[in-house]
């Protein structure tokens, strides 16, 4: 409008009220802005996950080959984190000019960083056996770098629906690179992973179902469900 104005092209300018959302807690306006986000790498098995998917059999098929099919056909980075405070926290901690960065895969190798984090004079105790990993008791825990600098978790969340997409190895608590190490699972993880069948919903292919097999492939490189 301003262009058009400088240009003396614009016929007329006016404004124009309209409904905005705003918050029903507070009434205060809604606002849309982007933002820094952290993402996995999902492009990177695109093949794998089109090639694994054609395998499992969809009721009805189309619903594989279409719907779903085509999803993965057009994928893109999975958008992990969210600006939120209640959720599972990003295992990630940076030092303050982002050039070092540590993701966290255990409780185990948290302990251990935080053990190097109390020598090191950011810390003074370690993580008790009860230690709530939930905000805001997690942001308390600083790590060192390699280089020795201090380091602070990001505070961002990580997509609800990568719990759903965890959940087949998540219930039996499995944190391992061996699908069989699973011992709360008895015969292991495999004796109950992937499912047999799934059902839900069609809004789900890009949902649920999507975050399913977007883990099963990367973490074992194998199909969550069988059948669907």
């Amino acid at each position: 409008a301003i262009h058009l104005k400088e240009a003396n092209r614009a016929f007329k300018v006016e404004k124009y009220e309209h409904n905005y959302p705003h918050c029903w807690r507070t009434d205060k306006p809604v606002l849309y802005y982007p933002l820094d986000s952290w993402f996995i790498k999902t492009t990177a098995y695109k093949d794998r996950l089109v090639e694994l998917n054609n395998t499992i059999n969809w009721k009805p098929a189309s619903t594989g080959s279409g719907r779903f099919g085509n999803w993965l056909e057009n994928l893109v980075d999975w958008n992990l984190s969210r600006s939120r405070y209640w959720g599972t926290p990003l295992p990630i901690w940076v030092t303050e000019d982002r050039q070092e960065q540590k993701c966290i895969g255990s409780i185990a190798e948290l302990e251990a960083e935080v053990k190097k984090s109390i020598a090191a004079g950011f810390m003074t105790e370690e993580l008790g056996e009860d230690f709530d990993l939930h905000r805001p008791y997690v942001d308390d825990i600083f790590l060192v770098s390699d280089s020795g600098k201090r380091m602070t978790r990001e505070p961002d969340l990580i997509d609800v629906w990568f719990d759903s997409g965890a959940m087949p190895y998540a219930q039996f608590h499995f944190m391992g690179d061996d699908p069989n190490d699973a011992t709360q699972a008895e015969g292991g993880l495999s004796n109950v992973y992937p499912a047999d069948f799934i059902a839900e919903g069609v809004d789900q292919t890009r949902g649920w179902f999507f975050t399913l097999h977007a883990i099963a492939v990367m973490l074992f490189d194998q199909v969550p469900f069988k059948n669907v």
